[in-house]
């Protein structure tokens, strides 16, 4: 699940509460990965401080990651974080791949963790 706010806008970050209530009171699963997301990176006019951010990621056990759209800075790497430690959570695709016949392993050689980004988002 991804939360994204505007780094340039107060208002989108304040309302990232509401947005996680929506989240606990509609999801049917407890073993969601989560990353929020600072957008707009690329703008001077900045609100929202990193460092509130990621407070608040890690006040809600999310990953954390800083990036512009506009410039595509961040935004390849976050997908890649996402997505590895979906991976890292069996009981996501577990059940899924059982019924498929699709197999998932992190036990490939050339798996080091810590992705492409080598560490870049902050992982909670």
């Amino acid at each position: 699940y991804l939360s994204v706010y505007d780094v340039t806008r107060r208002d989108t970050f304040v309302k990232l509460d509401n947005w996680l209530n929506e989240l606990e009171t509609y999801c049917t699963r407890n073993d969601i990965v989560q990353m929020l997301v600072g957008n707009k990176i690329d703008k001077e006019n900045r609100e929202v401080d990193r460092n509130e951010g990621l407070k608040f990621a890690r006040k809600h056990s999310m990953l954390f990651i800083e990036a512009s759209a506009k410039t595509c800075d961040g935004v390849q790497c976050a997908f890649e974080e996402l997505v590895e430690k979906i991976i890292q959570t069996p009981g996501l695709w577990e059940s899924e791949s059982q019924n498929r016949g699709v197999k998932l392993s992190n036990k490939d050689e050339g798996y080091g963790g810590g992705g492409a980004c080598g560490g870049y988002c902050s992982m909670l």
